[in-house]
């Protein structure tokens, strides 16, 4: 355990400022809150850092001390200017990203992200996926990446336990997975498309969640297997994407 006394420390520069695409471009992530760090600690990311308030570190000292580097303790006043703004909670971490998963790796059960630029929506999305059994992600170069610091907040750290891969180009990806046996379903109210009430799912399962505002990307939805809707009232014209996206990874729980 290392206390800091300063913010000018240079050691805890590292908590500074960062901004999430700087890090994530050097295959760094920031953790924070309590339950969300505890997750980081207890998953197989590697934990480079935390710096916590005396309180959580005495409270959590053996597994923190198991689990990272270097843990740097200091006052909620020294931790707030070392990161620049007010704190409400306790502890951060710094966290190494392992490599993306191929695609022959991926679970049975994978969601994928087309163009959701949520930082909230994302984490949202992976928290469900996880909760109802997808245990991977795919997102696409238009997604929010699920590592950037508001997606793991949302998350409750629940993407240190999906495996994750990203896409370049969804058409290529998806034709890969149909080859390797997955049935890979669209998420678009249009033409064509099945209720979810009729719809039983394969073991190899993928659904694919598109852009708040504009959904799946065409040549995407023209890709996939099936299309499927949510019937709901003629009052609502449409759910948002997270709410869309539990109903549909629900329904698949149980078939």
């Amino acid at each position: 355990m290392i206390e800091v006394t300063s913010s000018n420390i240079e050691a805890i520069d590292i908590f500074k400022n960062v901004k999430d695409k700087n890090l994530i471009n050097k295959g760094l992530a920031i953790a924070e809150s309590e339950k969300v760090v505890l997750k980081a600690l207890n998953s197989d990311f590697m934990v480079h850092a935390t710096l916590s308030t005396h309180e959580f570190y005495e409270a959590n000292r053996e597994v923190i001390d198991a689990n990272t580097t270097k843990s740097f303790v200091a006052s909620k006043e020294i931790m707030e200017e070392i990161v620049g703004f007010n704190l409400h909670h306790g502890v951060m971490a710094l966290i190494e990203l392992p490599d993306f998963t191929s695609l022959d790796n991926l679970g049975d059960r994978i969601l994928i992200f087309n163009g959701v630029m949520s930082a909230e929506n994302v984490g949202t999305m992976t928290r469900a996926a996880l909760a109802f059994g997808f245990d991977s992600i795919i997102y696409d170069y238009k997604s929010a990446s699920p590592y950037l610091r508001r997606c793991i907040r949302v998350s409750m750290g629940n993407v240190f336990e999906v495996r994750v891969a990203r896409s370049e180009y969804l058409p290529r990806t998806i034709a890969k997975l149909q080859a390797s046996g997955y049935q890979v379903f669209a998420t678009a109210n249009e033409d064509g498309a099945k209720s979810i009430k009729d719809i039983k799912y394969p073991s190899k399962t993928c659904i694919v969640i598109g852009n708040e505002g504009n959904g799946m990307d065409r040549e995407v939805i023209d890709a996939c297997d099936e299309k499927l809707f949510i019937p709901i009232s003629n009052y609502v014209a449409h759910l948002n994407a997270a709410s869309a996206a539990s109903i549909f990874l629900y329904h698949a729980l149980d078939t």
